[in-house]
């Protein structure tokens, strides 16, 4: 295993007892990292996902992003409806209600949760090296047997809150953190949602919000721990974190993810933000394995009412067929199925150009996919959205305009005016499946579906960082410092 040692060199003019200690320091991380591969390869020959300072314990989902968890020793009880009891006892000093061995009632001291026609407790269980939770058929069953058990309150139909990260492991049991290391953008303004940004004490190059992460960044208080490809474990271990976020969509975090857990440090990894639903759930996990409930819960129903809010708003119009590109090259990469702006579209009514039934099945959809000047063309999108980050300002629009293609200039969306340049702030913001993805919802709304709004507010053909005067359901959700 190769280790980057150059770290060494930050500081020339470190004595030679710093420079010892240095050298110390990575003799010891190299033997710790050959030394947690080898028991990662005796225990089963590809990674752990264990987390050593995790508690064991039990969850009580209510619904929609609302679980209570209990530590609690699996030594001293195995038994779930042991444990369930005990949790009622810590919370609510109460007892949970069993009908005929069956579990109908918990009583939350000024409430009562029971069983009627639409919903029903049960206990359900993650297995080990799973990511669904399934119902168990009775209670007899051993927790320590699974990753995660849940006695969940459920719709008919419905699976419990999520329960495990993007590697299987628990979301559950960690201490509360003093010190964060954040691997992503996205992870980063998850942290800052939480509004526990001044925690981070070293974040990836590129992550640049909540704003206090920029400012930390310019006065050099706060350590960049490598790219967001190429996160450097000597560098996330010299600034000690307590937890480090990874994100999903980058493989290396995957993989560093069970290099931190090897060596002691918690790490949790969150989905790959590939719909709204996604963006929700990876709130929950940060904010469940910060032991910051409370705050994300109120995250995420603050979203869920505003994405409601806009999606009601748009329901009786029909918006624009519209394509999505990261750039307004001739041959751009374009939003498919299966991404978050997909997601959006439909939901504020309109629809992807690239699902359109004259769509060539042998191009791949899904992800984001490169295209060709003649696909372009041959989409003929109503609406086109450029999100773009680096290569224009708003004030270059007209610019913009007239270098496109002429293949984009024989689309619909060309000839009636309905090509917009999402860029700066926006066009940033917009490439970042995280909680701001209200925000960015709201605006696509009222690009690819304006009939639907009446408050009088006009958005120009151009949007950077003044994007949020635009906004007036989500504008507070911007989760700033």
């Amino acid at each position: 295993m190769a280790i980057d040692n150059s770290w060494i060199k930050r500081d020339s003019t470190s004595s030679g007892y710093g420079n010892r200690a240095m050298r110390l320091k990575v003799t010891l991380t190299v033997v710790l990292i050959i030394a947690g591969s080898c028991l990662t390869l005796a225990m089963n020959g590809v990674g752990s996902n264990v987390t050593l300072y995790q508690s064991e314990g039990v969850v009580i989902d209510y619904g929609d992003y609302n679980t209570v968890w209990t530590n609690a020793s699996f030594e001293e009880t195995n038994d779930p409806v042991e444990l369930l009891t005990i949790a009622c006892n810590d919370h609510y000093s109460t007892e949970p209600i069993f009908v005929d061995g069956v579990l109908t009632a918990i009583d939350r001291g000024d409430d009562i949760v029971e069983n009627d026609a639409d919903h029903k407790w049960g206990l359900w269980y993650v297995e080990k090296g799973d990511f669904d939770f399934k119902e168990s058929k009775d209670y007899n069953i051993k927790a320590s047997n699974y990753t995660v058990i849940s006695w969940a309150y459920t719709a008919t139909g419905k699976s419990p809150t999520v329960g495990v990260d993007a590697t299987a492991t628990s979301i559950y049991g960690y201490a509360q953190p003093h010190s964060v290391v954040t691997l992503s953008p996205v992870c980063t303004e998850l942290v800052g949602a939480m509004d526990a940004a001044n925690m981070i004490v070293g974040t990836d190059q590129s992550s640049n919000y909540p704003s206090l992460i920029q400012r930390e960044k310019d006065n050099h208080t706060l350590e960049e721990v490598g790219t967001y490809t190429s996160p450097s474990y000597e560098a996330i271990m010299e600034v000690s974190p307590d937890i480090v976020v990874c994100d999903a969509s980058a493989y290396s975090h995957i993989t560093m993810a069970k290099t931190l857990r090897n060596s002691n440090i918690n790490a949790v990894v969150i989905y790959d933000g590939t719909d709204l639903d996604t963006v929700l759930k990876n709130i929950f996990i940060v904010g469940t394995a910060m032991n910051y409930e409370l705050r994300g819960h109120y995250v995420t129903s603050q979203i869920e009412m505003a994405l409601n809010t806009i999606i009601g708003m748009t329901s009786s119009h029909d918006g624009y067929k519209t394509l999505v590109t990261l750039s307004s090259a001739a041959s751009p990469f374009i939003a498919g199925t299966n991404t978050y702006v997909d997601d959006i579209l439909y939901k504020v009514n309109g629809s992807n150009a690239i699902n359109d039934s004259h769509w060539p099945e042998r191009t791949p959809k899904g992800g984001w996919p490169n295209i060709t000047p003649s696909m372009v063309m041959d989409l003929n999108p109503e609406c086109i959205i450029i999100f773009d980050y680096g290569q224009y300002k708003a004030n270059d629009y007209d610019l913009m305009i007239s270098s496109l293609s002429d293949e984009w200039k024989k689309t619909a969306a060309y000839k009636n005016g309905n090509i917009y340049l999402f860029t700066e702030g926006l066009g940033e913001m917009a490439q970042r499946s995280g909680p701001r993805i209200a925000q960015l919802t709201e605006l696509t709304a009222r690009v690819i579906n304006p009939d639907s709004f009446d408050d009088g507010i006009e958005v120009p053909k151009a949007i950077g960082g003044d994007y949020q005067s635009y906004l007036k359901y989500t504008k507070h959700l911007g989760f700033d410092d």
